[in-house]
């Protein structure tokens, strides 16, 4: 990807003036809020403390747990230095007496930290979220509503959101509202893929006929249906949330419904699923259905990801650098404003780097296809770089997170993961408030926008495991090695569980005892069914039932593999256990019936 140097030229001059610009637009709060920020940048042992303070303390219900957790830290980390004279003399005075009155404190500090990041996380009560939903409509930003919450742990809980997404859509105020699979059904899994699909898309369609057939008005009179967007989660749920997405308004009567979905740059499947969803849509289209919307984002799930990675023994899903999604964002934007694809998909540009803004902007400025693009940032990250915008483009959609007074600590883990993302040393955000144009800090930004022209990313998956085609092979001597995880989020996986349940369904095998060996058949032995829990009634084998000899011999058998282990080189028992480890491997298929039956879990 190397477009002609004049329009990365073109988008560099038009950067700066919008960081000139934007440093103008600084309020003294905004200014107080980033000095507080850079100070907490400059030590990341207070970094660290008020991620403690945050994620931590305030995870249980008991006021008395919560003060006693909170007084810990701050006696073991010390008072985070960044924070305020004024700041620093509430934390010492709960030091000194937040135990002591914890049902009075706790909720003081609370709501503390929640007046301290309502510009980022909204109060969605319905008086203040509609009085500030009317003040952003006023300055001629739309909006785009997320409702935090915990994780569904039931289909109790999942009718509840759908019915606070309902609720939300009725209200005149709200025009886009963003919701994610994992809020409408609490037992998503790929493995069950086609079932997953057909209970999401459901609840889907709820949801899109229901916007469908409310109105807004916007600030300019145009009434509009209202508008859901699909979020993107973690990797496992990128291809169940794009099929949920297509089928759902490939249903009758849903052709002329639009409706849009986010795609994270830092993925690498991401560009092949844009080019699928483009594809589905220029078909759509052309059979007389709605535009849709692509928004493109670089992606905030990253520490989750690796940590998931290294747990499974699998590789990392996102890119490693940042280079490579920022290369990988500038190929999918460009792949969006094709005019094949801009006619069929509109696009959202969500970003806060002004650089990456620059270059949508000149590329829209070219295309003549501003009707066409929405620029798309988060509410209260940098609202003086949204005002510079706002005087550049008047197509502007804050993603704005909202959660009740009782539900804040659902928020907790939003809060940390921006803090996390905003002040990594790459991010555009953490220098914009101090960034001068030419200086050594905007050069090194500058740098890393061109370099991302010149870099070649791959499309490939960066996860590749396929049950189907791999084998295995006895390697001796050999150390033990872990088997990783089946990944069922891969589409090959989970087909190869569906070809397993097949072959069961077809022909039920009876398992043997092995002793020493030695495989044991029913003889005299009763034989006993195993029945699949999550079909009651259905049998998936047979096994054979030992007797009380047969456990006595292979006990015998055990004492004396056991005598035979103690005299053995270490090379020997590497060689054995290298040995076994293959044939667990090689035996993975006929335990599979056992795994799924088991919740997916694999025993190989």
């Amino acid at each position: 990807m190397n477009p002609d140097s004049s329009v990365i030229d073109q988008a560099i001059a038009l950067a700066s003036r919008l960081q000139v610009r934007a440093v103008e637009l600084l309020t003294p709060a905004e200014r107080r809020q980033q000095l507080e920020l850079d100070r907490m940048c400059q030590t990341p042992e207070d970094k660290a403390t008020m991620v403690q303070l945050t994620d931590q303390a305030f995870r249980s219900r008991r006021a008395s747990r919560v003060a006693g957790q909170f007084t810990h830290i701050l006696d073991v980390q010390g008072i985070p230095r960044f924070f305020s004279p004024l700041d620093k003399a509430m934390l010492r005075g709960f030091q000194t007496f937040g135990n002591w009155l914890p049902g009075v404190t706790v909720p003081l500090v609370k709501e503390h930290m929640r007046q301290e990041t309502a510009n980022v996380v909204l109060p969605a009560e319905s008086e203040h979220l509609t009085a500030h939903l009317r003040a952003r409509q006023a300055e001629g930003v739309r909006m785009n509503l997320n409702f935090l919450g915990e994780a569904l742990v039931g289909e109790e809980e999942a009718a509840h959101r759908l019915d606070k997404y309902l609720a939300a859509l009725q209200l005149p105020d709200v025009e886009v509202l963003s919701v994610k699979i994992s809020t409408l059904y609490s037992q998503i899994s790929p493995l069950a893929r086609e079932h997953t699909l057909k209970v999401l898309c459901d609840r889907l369609e709820i949801l899109y006929r229901a916007a469908d057939h409310l109105r807004f008005t916007r600030s300019d009179g145009a009434q509009v249906p209202k508008f859901i967007y699909l979020d993107m989660e973690e990797y496992r749920d990128l291809q169940l949330t794009a099929k949920a997405f297509m089928r759902t308004l490939d249903r009758p009567g849903l052709e002329r419904i639009s409706a849009g979905i986010a795609l994270q740059a830092y993925i690498p499947d991401s560009a092949q699923m844009q080019r699928e969803i483009y594809a589905w849509a220029r078909q759509r289209l052309a059979k007389g259905g709605a535009p849709v919307t692509l928004r493109l984002v670089k992606g905030a799930n990253m520490e989750m990801e690796r940590v998931e990675a290294s747990q499974r023994d699998w590789p990392q899903a996102p890119f490693k650098t940042k280079l490579e999604t920022d290369a990988n964002y500038k190929r999918m934007l460009n792949e969006a404003m094709r005019p094949e694809n801009l006619a069929a998909a509109r696009v959202g540009v969500a970003s806060h780097n002004l650089f990456d803004l620059a270059y949508a902007l000149v590329l829209v400025s070219q295309s003549g296809a501003g009707d066409r693009v929405q620029f798309e940032m988060l509410e209260g990250m940098a609202n003086h770089q949204r005002r510079a915008l706002l005087e550049e483009t008047k197509s502007l959609l804050l993603y704005a997170p909202a959660c009740r007074r009782e539900e804040f600590l659902n928020a907790i883990g939003y809060l940390i993961r921006r803090l996390d993302e905003n002040t990594g040393s790459d991010n555009f955000l953490r220098h914009t408030f101090k960034l001068q144009v030419g200086s050594e800090e905007w050069r090194r930004l500058e740098a890393g926008f061109r370099a991302s022209f010149a870099t070649p990313v791959s499309d490939a998956p960066r996860r590749r495991q396929n049950r189907n085609t791999e084998t295995f092979h006895e390697r001796s001597p050999a150390p033990f090695e872990n088997e990783p995880d089946t990944d069922w989020s891969l589409p090959q996986n989970s087909r190869w569980a569906e070809e397993i349940v097949a072959r069961h369904e077809a022909g039920i095998d009876l398992i043997p005892i092995i002793i020493a060996g030695q495989e044991v058949g029913a003889g005299q032995r009763k034989v006993r069914e195993c029945l699949d829990p999550s079909r009651p009634g259905v049998v998936i084998t047979r096994y054979v039932e030992a007797t009380v000899e047969d456990t006595e011999r292979a006990a015998q058998c055990a004492k004396a593999d056991a005598d035979g282990w103690r005299t053995m080189s270490m090379d020997a028992r590497d060689a054995i256990l290298g040995r076994v480890a293959a044939e667990l491997r090689m035996a993975r298929g006929k335990l599979m019936w056992a795994a799924l039956a088991n919740g997916g879990k694999t025993l190989a």
